[in-house]
């Protein structure tokens, strides 16, 4: 308890003390504009591709750094004559002072006093995706927190209620259903997510694999040019723990089996704060995709997706490939873990399956194109996405420049 009185007392004392002050005082350049990845500045998810299309861009319309605290992504981006920047060396500090524009797809940027040094710039946030979780203010644990006195005053000090200028999300219904209601801003755009815009393109270059897992995408192309069917099992993670693997409902020796005799590549790849998985690299058919690296690279190298509530099979309607659901725990994770906005079974266009021998079955299905659900995958896509174009970042970019840099 003293720890924490410390500090917000070193919040209140130096945030709001000299920080902001600074803040309102020093001028910020109008085409200055920093990009904040989340968990301390990964490079992958929204951010980074809104961040590439502004560097391969033609015309430069406007400064922009990479703001990351992890010293491999600093490195790599310099390596790659990327500009970035490194938290919290104070040439970063006097750029956050300086910027106008920060773009974000999470909530962790606040932390180690980037709030602060950021308070008068204009905060554009792309979140990570569309979901089907409840997510801030629809949780009534975070709208209890934040009426509370201990959340009034934590908020003021901390900075956690914010604003956001610009809220981007990919069609009018995520706006209106779930965004809109979750997070404040002043202003919502149906723009598009700017990490789907590779699933357009032929190929992608050395810039989109930056942050991605190299050598696994390597091996797969390999193996689908030797042909094989790759089939990708991205779950979401739990707040209470556990996954299939550890609770015995995925048998690895009898999936590694099947997966042989039918000529199959499982890809594992777990939801990125997933950290008590054993990786049993033992089987030739079952692979590990790095779980802290970008996973929208692999998603065109695949033929199917299992998942269960991740809101990457969003993203996999618009490559138009089959889809199978394995919510497993369904009934614990709904009343242990996360609340869903929307009804399970509408929202999810795929065969579900609560077994491995189900699960297994399915599989073969959609091998052997046997898969019923194109026309609800097509429903659901056309609720979930306003473009199909891979212009997403254009969109958002060219919103960004003409409301917050030539206005």
């Amino acid at each position: 308890m003293l720890r924490i009185i410390i500090k917000n007392l070193k919040n209140l004392l130096l945030g709001w003390g000299i920080i902001v002050p600074l803040s309102c005082l020093i001028y910020r350049k109008k085409d200055l504009v920093v990009f904040i990845g989340k968990n301390r500045g990964k490079f992958f998810d929204n951010v980074k591709y809104l961040f590439l299309h502004l560097h391969r861009s033609e015309t430069k319309t406007a400064k922009y750094y990479y703001l990351t605290e992890r010293k491999c992504v600093n490195k790599m981006l310099k390596q790659n004559d990327l500009p970035v920047l490194f938290y919290p060396s104070i040439y970063s500090m006097y750029i956050l002072l300086r910027a106008n524009i920060v773009i974000l797809d999470d909530t962790t940027w606040i932390n180690h006093y980037k709030y602060y040094f950021l308070f008068k710039s204009k905060k554009i946030q792309m979140w990570h995706g569309i979901g089907l979780k409840k997510k801030g203010l629809l949780l009534d644990s975070e709208r209890e927190f934040n009426n509370s006195l201990k959340g009034k005053l934590h908020n003021a000090i901390r900075g956690k209620q914010i604003i956001y200028d610009l809220f981007t999300s990919s069609s009018e219904f995520f706006i209106r259903e779930s965004f809109s209601k979750a997070f404040k801003s002043k202003h919502f755009l149906a723009s598009g997510n700017a990490r789907n815009d590779l699933l357009f393109r032929e190929k992608y270059d050395k810039y989109d694999l930056l942050g991605a897992d190299e050598i696994t995408i390597s091996r797969l192309e390999e193996l689908r040019n030797a042909g094989y069917k790759i089939v990708l099992y991205a779950p979401t993670f739990r707040d209470t723990g556990g996954d299939a693997i550890s609770e015995g409902v995925l048998r690895l020796k009898d999936l590694a089996l099947f997966a042989e005799e039918h000529k199959i590549i499982f890809v594992f790849k777990f939801h990125s704060y997933t950290t008590n998985v054993d990786e049993k690299r033992k089987y030739d058919t079952i692979i590990y995709y790095d779980n802290s690296k970008d996973i929208q690279p692999l998603l065109s190298l695949t033929d199917i997706l299992i998942t269960d509530y991740s809101s990457v099979y969003m993203d996999y309607l618009l490559i138009n490939k089959s889809i199978i659901f394995f919510p497993f725990d369904h009934d614990k994770y709904i009343q242990k873990d996360r609340q869903l906005i929307f009804d399970y079974e509408w929202i999810t266009p795929g065969a579900k399956c609560y077994s491995q021998d189900d699960l297994q079955e399915k599989v073969l299905d959609c091998i052997e194109q046997k898969d019923s659900f194109s026309t609800k995958r097509e429903e659901i896509k056309n609720i979930a996405f306003k473009y199909t174009d891979g212009q997403a970042s254009k969109r958002i970019w060219d919103f960004i420049e003409k409301n917050y840099i030539k206005n």
